[in-house]
């Protein structure tokens, strides 16, 4: 069982429990290990979950299979622009401790701009801290003669996966002289892949963010604050954040064509996400009205950097892209004060704010679902046939082209990890490849969709909407298994992968379970196959049914296929689940019942 709540009454209790609220009161008043009330309400008591979890489990023992995750939920920023910008200090705007952020993150003037830095806000968390991450051992061996090289791989053995507090400066002084020493063995063998090298910060929410965490419903806002850029971005290092915020600095003489050197590298990422380009002007603004009558004045200039992507327009999806209309979608960034936030700075969070909030709050598909129903029920066979040769016309991945062919025994004796990096970041780099070729294809292929080819509206409202499903699904992670320790990557993308893979062990062990115990026998199907763990009592099984459907389409329409490598069969159990999951949806919406569902996604190639 999961409980997603944070807080349970008395009554939660006792449903918990299978038994009544009197015996929970009995409980309360008779065992001094009951754990006491988070706070006291006009209703009664209320409790941490993980709280009562944990009493749970000691009273009953092992056999209690229940795992408190908390809220879920969480939505990610990524905010792409050049060194000494500014972003430290904007993301500064939204953890408690400011002055301390901004301490450790822009120190001497200077931005930690050396690697990808990934800031986890959350109300769970009580104390700000940080950790520092990288693969570079698991490329450059042990074996190679290179004293240096050595000496620097202890270093890294040193620093990496620990906590250390915030206000540990000397710490972070150190790994950034690290993280330079990686960057140069990197440029100095270029046939080798760069590590995978970043910072977690895990940070309290400020009041700014508080508000928006709580109106969204969210339980975690994630920032993923990229190195300082002239146009080079890794796609895998922003790919699936909610929304983009682009900085532009307009003293910059080549700013614009940086902008669309980055936008034409990241545009297959950002297709289905908000975009906002914040437009740095360094004038000092004194009023409400000088900040209006700036804001105004931005428009105009940005529509110079509106023109760069004329030539990225020509087609039918690219009307609804934010990244292509900088115009429309601009905010004013005004000089921040270190000290204090002044007037202008809290009416460019308001505009922020607002942009945000329409990234992150759900979004409502039923108009967009209805408008599909009514346009396929009227046209009928024509727009039926219309979708299905979209679906079907889509290129093909190539798989199995190797020379060998790679199965499920080849990963059950690789001896994985379920936890990102434990697993020495190898799943998780396969997926980044995969995504990026996946998003890629999807780009492409429904970019060549041009108004002049397909002129009817009806034929412009269903390539937008397959297109949406598509590209959303594909971007979303999707899974049965959570990991809830509070360091490991949320959502658990290395075990979802895992699940994915392992699709008809998973569905086998838990099919003929009540939906609430789950749990144990979902582990049970990882370890039997050879996926190790330190933290499998932070592992449960949540009741989702779109995700057991997804297994199943992996299991019916791809474990079948042929593949060569680790990266082709995560390519096509984890990425192709998610795409085959969006296209069954927009099946049961052309108003096909399941099993009908289920044998037209076998006849769409992958």
């Amino acid at each position: 069982m999961i409980i997603e709540k944070d807080l349970l009454a008395l009554s939660d209790v006792a449903k918990l429990c299978g038994t009544s609220n009197s015996n929970v009161s009995n409980w309360r008043t008779r065992d001094s290990s009951f754990p006491e009330p988070y706070n006291e309400t006009s209703a009664g008591p209320i409790w941490k979950a993980e709280d009562i979890v944990t009493y749970l489990q000691k009273k009953f023992g092992d056999g209690y299979d229940v795992i408190s995750t908390g809220n879920m939920s969480s939505k990610r920023m990524a905010i792409i622009g050049r060194a000494r910008g500014g972003k430290s200090f904007f993301n500064s705007r939204f953890v408690y401790d400011r002055t301390g952020f901004v301490y450790l993150f822009c120190g001497n003037s200077a931005d930690k701009t050396a690697c990808p830095i990934y800031i986890k806000i959350s109300e769970y968390i009580t104390l700000e801290y940080y950790v520092f991450h990288s693969d570079f051992n698991s490329i450059y061996l042990a074996d190679d003669d290179d004293d240096e090289l050595k000496k620097l791989r202890e270093r890294v053995s040193s620093l990496v996966d620990q906590p250390y507090w915030q206000d540990n400066i000397e710490k972070m002084v150190e790994i950034e002289g690290v993280i330079r020493e990686i960057r140069v063995v990197e440029e100095r063998y270029p046939n080798r892949k760069n590590s995978n090298t970043y910072i977690d910060t895990f940070q309290r929410p400020s009041v700014f963010c508080k508000e928006i965490l709580r109106e969204c419903g969210l339980g975690v806002i994630e920032i993923v604050d990229t190195p300082g850029v002239s146009g080079n971005v890794e796609a895998s290092k922003i790919a699936k954040s909610d929304i983009y915020l682009f900085l532009l600095k307009p003293e910059n003489s080549d700013e614009s064509q940086t902008l669309r050197k980055i936008v034409t590298e990241i545009k297959a990422d950002v297709a289905t996400s908000k975009a906002v380009f914040l437009y740095k002007k360094e004038a000092i603004l004194f009023t409400k009205q000088e900040y209006e009558d700036e804001r105004l004045s931005i428009r105009k200039d940005m529509a110079a950097f509106s023109e760069l992507f004329k030539d990225l327009k020509g087609n039918i999806i690219s009307t609804e892209l934010d990244v292509l209309d900088p115009t429309s979608h601009c905010i004013l960034f005004p000089t921040m004060s270190r000290d204090r936030i002044t007037l202008p700075e809290e009416l460019f969070l308001e505009d922020v704010k607002g942009k945000l909030l329409e990234a992150f709050k759900p979004e409502d598909e039923t108009s967009k679902d209805e408008e599909f129903k009514k346009t396929v029920s009227e046209l009928g066979n024509q727009a039926e046939e219309f979708v299905l040769n979209i679906m079907r016309n889509i290129p093909v991945h190539g798989l199995g082209a190797g020379e060998k062919k790679y199965t499920v025994e080849d990963v059950i004796a690789e001896r994985h990890d379920r936890v990102m990096t434990k697993d020495n970041y190898r799943l998780r780099t396969d997926l980044d490849n995969a995504y990026s070729r996946e998003s890629s294809i999807l780009d492409n292929y429904f970019s060549s969709f041009t108004a002049a080819e397909y002129p009817e509206e009806w034929q412009q409202i269903i390539i937008k909407y397959v297109h949406k499903k598509l590209t959303s699904s594909v971007r979303t992670d999707r899974g049965l298994g959570v990991g809830t320790h509070h360091w490991e990557e949320r959502p658990a993308r290395t075990m979802l992968i895992e699940e994915s893979i392992l699709a008809d062990r998973i569905l086998t062990n838990i099919l003929d379970k009540d939906e609430r115990y789950r749990n144990i026998p979902y582990r049970n199907a990882l370890k039997d196959s050879n996926i190790t763990s330190a933290t499998w009592n932070y592992v449960g099984c949540i009741n989702d049914d779109d995700a057991v459907t997804k297994l199943k389409i992996v299991k019916q329409c791809l474990l079948h296929v042929i593949v060569s490598s680790r990266q082709e069969i995560v390519l096509c159990r984890y990425v192709g689940g998610l795409r085959k999951i969006a296209e069954y949806k927009i099946l049961e919406n052309m108003g096909y019942k399941k099993d009908k569902c289920m044998e037209e996604l076998k006849t769409i190639p992958f």
